[in-house]
């Protein structure tokens, strides 16, 4: 919560507190279910790539049971290209693989719905 939309990527402070619930700092992670990893070949800290239509970001898998089944969990504020010295180069931008969409019900919009892949990288990747 301390990170929100993205605007506290160049505090140190906010970095250090993001993802202590699963024991990651300065990087991206993505919480997968125990069972649907099982399924995927994936395990603990494998290197994954998470893609959409859009395109596709390379993150450590972070085995959680609190992760819904068939669903995958990506932080906001990592991978920054600019916004200063503690942002810069600091894991993947889960905003490069969502699908702009409108919930026409709610009025906002609607990230959440973005359907992806997820699958183990290579060594060489």
């Amino acid at each position: 919560m301390a990170h929100a939309e993205g605007r506290g990527a160049n505090s140190p402070w906010l970095q250090e507190i993001l993802g202590t619930h699963v024991g990651r700092r300065w990087e991206s992670w993505v919480e997968i279910n125990p069972t649907t990893a099982r399924k995927l070949g994936i395990a603990e800290g494998d290197w994954v790539w998470v893609e959409s239509p859009l395109g596709r970001v390379k993150v450590r898998a972070k085995l959680h049971p609190g992760a819904k089944p068939e669903v995958v969990n990506l932080p906001f504020e990592r991978g920054h290209k600019s916004y200063g010295r503690w942002a810069v180069g600091y894991g993947a931008n889960p905003n490069e693989i969502l699908a702009r969409e409108y919930d026409y019900l709610g009025g906002d919009a609607a990230f959440f719905s973005t359907r992806v892949r997820v699958y183990k990288a290579t060594e060489s990747e």
